[in-house]
């Protein structure tokens, strides 16, 4: 274990959730603490130094740099749990590596040599091709920041500098540490990936002599050594290592391998040497570690792997700083032109082949939807919808009035039929079970979440919570293992007031609910949903003219904060893409344009799309919107492209008064 000493006076109690139980260390940007989550899990906090951010803008500007690291496949890494501000002062939450530092060893041990130099050199070559790929730059890459773990070395604190340097009061300081820098950087240029990998090349030869290759006298001489003279290779006695490191260290950005060169050269791949034919990372390495790295231990170890049809999303909470996350989404599309043309009756529950005049702004055929070939008039309501066998989405359910009529479709028929057992229901993605919400507590006072087999009829009752808390908006997992239901109370001696409570999370298996208080006041206004990989759930926080959207383990902590995103938009099916990768919101200050924006890290949006609208569907797929806009005297449902090019309508609503009060819930594979 790293050296641990006990808090000192002034040292905080707590950091948001997390209980803080001694120092692991202290530095130049801040101190490293023991932490210890809700769940009983050690992690490491560092908590920054006052005035390392000008005020609370520069604040948020370094939480959101930082959080580009989020993008970073935890390989070789150390994985980061979550990021903030508390007390005013920025934070780090990252997994505990049970481990001294290279530094540490090579001054206790003494230098690596043979293959215990090599595997070194593997790992942390590795973790630099995992942290470049994201588009992140480490930036302070040296023996301090490499942890020899019980599995190997984890590089830490990759993307701080970077960030600090573009939000720090230091503004005259170049941020990083002296014997690690590179001529580039010492004259004044942005350090890219190269400056990873010359500082990588001087940290192989501090791990094989003990001694940085520049010295570790005064700045000035060190820098003059840094500019003007070559290192002392002399120690490694790997011809191929000595070879590499010395390139690395080359005075000339452009001279040096990428960490995906490097990694492929110790490996022995011929692709890696130089002048060689391919030069790109090992993306097959990347992306089998991927799939098969351990459970964090953090979250639960069900449901963990990348759900079934969600390739699009590779990338694990933990894999780096985690102050990106994913966020609301859904979205209402406009149709230029006017409505398909509908031919022949309509009969109430029941279907009739229809045909579709073209529309005056076809979607392209090999990427726009299907055209209907069927039209549904609901039961109870004037709401007609038009559906083709090959839509990736269908219409499983559908309220008015608030929920106080519900219909669910027949498993396998275009037949709806009005069900009052539930108030909410939601089908799976096989069309196998269905996720319902009952009317009533039990008779012990309990909240029940139904688990209905549609082809049975019967349906095992879970117990949830005690009245006066109650559950709404039943959601499943992306790989249906899990379901997700928001939390609210009952307030006030009339009880017609709500507040936000929590959600809980249902194991299908075993038919047991855990239900999560949430603490943070500024949270659950709007209902949760799952991150695109199944190992959280999100909702937005909500705290005066601040808008962002925050990420929950399945057991409550803190994961991620998405800061630089829209404003919320209501969405009645999916928030996020089908892969995982993309959510939409309102664009800042407007209702009249909705963005896309990436899930894995804050950014620019990824589209702007210009369209008024109230109410979403939510994703057609991942090309395509689906949603409601405002059409005549009533509302239809139309799906858009990232473009703002309309494709065919979905569903009309006839009634403006029955639009305001009605929920339809489309479910995507059933």
């Amino acid at each position: 274990m790293p050296d641990l000493v006990p808090l000192r006076t002034g040292d905080p109690q707590r950091i948001r959730e997390y209980r803080l139980t001694g120092r692991l260390g202290e530095g130049g940007q801040g101190t490293v603490y023991l932490g210890v989550s809700p769940t009983g899990a050690r992690v490491a906090v560092k908590l920054l130094r006052p005035g390392r951010t000008q005020d609370g803008e520069a604040t948020e500007r370094f939480v959101r740099e930082v959080g580009m690291a989020q993008r970073v496949a935890p390989f070789c890494t150390a994985a980061v749990i979550g990021t903030g501000v508390d007390r005013g002062r920025p934070y780090i939450v990252s997994e505990y590596i049970d481990g001294p530092t290279l530094e540490a060893v090579v001054t206790s041990e003494g230098p690596r040599e043979g293959s215990a130099l090599h595997r070194l050199a593997v790992g942390t070559v590795t973790a630099l091709v995992a942290i470049h790929q994201a588009g992140v730059v480490h930036r302070d890459f040296k023996p301090s920041n490499v942890l020899l773990g019980p599995d190997g070395p984890r590089v830490i604190d990759f993307g701080i500098a970077k960030a600090l340097d573009r939000t720090s009061t230091l503004t005259v300081t170049t941020i990083g540490t002296p014997s690690y820098m590179t001529p580039e950087q010492l004259a004044g240029e942005d350090a890219g990936p190269s400056a990873d990998m010359f500082a990588w090349g001087a940290t192989m030869i501090f791990a094989a002599t003990g001694r940085p290759p520049f010295g570790v006298d005064s700045p000035p001489a060190i820098f003059n050594r840094i500019i003007n003279l070559d290192p002392d290779l002399r120690a490694i006695a790997d011809p191929a290592l000595r070879d590499l490191i010395g390139q690395c260290l080359d005075k000339d950005a452009g001279g040096r391998p990428t960490a995906g060169e490097a990694l492929l050269r110790l490996l022995g791949h011929p692709g890696g040497a130089p002048g060689a034919a391919t030069p790109a990372a090992p993306r097959g390495i990347l992306a089998e570690g991927s799939a098969a790295a351990s459970p964090h231990p953090l979250y639960p170890a069900r449901g963990e792997g990348p759900a079934k049809g969600r390739s699009g999303l590779r990338i694990a909470v933990g894999a780096g700083l985690a102050v990106a996350l994913v966020a609301a989404g859904g979205i209402t599309l406009a149709l230029r032109g006017t409505p398909p043309k509908i031919v022949g009756p309509i009969w109430t529950g029941d279907t009739r082949d229809v045909t579709t005049s073209p529309s005056p702004d076809p979607v392209p055929a090999v990427s726009g939807p299907p055209r209907a070939s069927r039209a549904i008039k609901l039961p109870g309501s004037s709401i007609t919808v038009y559906e083709s066998d090959d839509d990736p989405i269908r219409l499983s359910s559908y309220s008015l009035e608030w929920d106080k009529r519900l219909y669910v479709r027949e498993p396998g028929s275009s037949r709806f039929t009005k069900n009052d057992d539930y108030f909410q229901y939601t089908v799976n993605a096989s069309g196998s079970h269905a996720l319902a919400t009952g009317r009533s507590y039990d008779k012990r006072g309990y909240a029940i979440v139904s688990v209905v087999d549609r082809r049975s009829g019967t349906a095992s009752r879970i117990r949830i919570a005690r009245d006066p808390v109650y559950p709404t908006l039943p959601q499943w997992s992306p790989n249906g293992e899990q379901g997700l239901v928001t939390l609210y109370e009952v307030v006030g001696k009339d009880r017609k007031e709500s507040r936000e409570y929590g959600y809980a999370i249902i194991d299908i298996a075993t038919k047991q609910a855990r239900v999560v208080r949430v603490k943070e006041k500024d949270a659950g206004t709007w209902s949760y949903f799952w991150r695109g990989d199944g190992r959280a759930v999100g909702t937005w926080a909500l705290t005066g003219e601040t808008q962002r959207i925050r990420f929950y383990d399945l057991r409550g902590t803190v994961l991620q904060t998405l800061l630089d995103v829209g404003t919320p938009i209501t969405v009645e099916g999916d928030d996020v893409s089908p892969s995982g990768s993309l959510l939409v919101t309102y664009c800042k200050g407007t209702e009249k344009e909705i963005c896309i924006w990436s899930t894995a890290a804050d950014g620019e949006a990824k589209a702007r799309i210009p369209f008024e609208t109230e109410r979403l569907i939510g994703w057609y797929d991942d090309r395509h919107l689906a949603g409601w806009r405002k059409r005549g005297t009533g509302y239809e449902a139309v799906v858009i492209d990232f473009q703002g090019k309309a494709g065919r309508v979905l569903a009309t609503s006839a009634e403006p008064a029955e639009y305001d009060r009605q929920f339809m819930r489309y479910t995507r594979g059933s």
